[in-house]
């Protein structure tokens, strides 16, 4: 064997090895859920930050959005004391109107009242959670309320 034909073992190997070309595709985006209430400044906070903590415990990966009809100038001072006294900080959130680009291709759209069909693309499904006591009036019942909710929206993702 002359030296021009000797093969070096790793090289060799690489040789032999197949190269995957790198995927142009960019990645899937995650599912998509979002909530909206009128003022986009609690029902739908509340059930963003506990549906957040719980597709976490789960190990589903959303992407979650807390949308108002009508938004607020901020997130109620009863609001984030009941969120902070559950672990969850909303730091500087503002509450956000909702837009059709929020709804598009979202996996799951919940309202706590809003008519969004003004929004929605052809076939989008909405759940109604209007039934939702006012936070107002009893913060813990309202949150008790949107956690069983939440609890069988994670059990019905699960499924899918």
């Amino acid at each position: 064997m002359n030296s021009s034909s000797r093969c070096i073992l790793p090289l060799c190997l690489l040789a032999l090895t197949p190269i995957r070309a790198q995927s142009t595709k960019s990645p899937e985006p995650k599912p998509r859920v979002v909530f909206v209430c009128e003022h986009g400044s609690a029902k739908s906070v509340i059930a963003a930050a506990e549906f957040s903590r719980m597709a976490k415990e789960t190990g589903i990966d959303l992407d979650i959005l807390a949308r108002g009809t009508n938004p607020d100038a901020e997130v109620p001072k009863l609001v984030r004391d009941g969120l902070k006294a559950d672990g969850h900080d909303v730091g500087a959130m503002k509450p956000t109107k909702v837009s059709e680009g929020d709804l598009k291709g979202g996996t799951r759209i919940v309202s706590f009242g809003p008519d969004l069909t003004p929004l929605l693309a052809q076939g989008a499904t909405v759940m109604d959670w209007s039934a939702t006591p006012s936070v107002s009036e009893d913060y813990r019942a309202a949150r008790d309320y949107i956690r069983k909710k939440l609890e069988d929206l994670v059990k019905d993702m699960k499924k899918q």
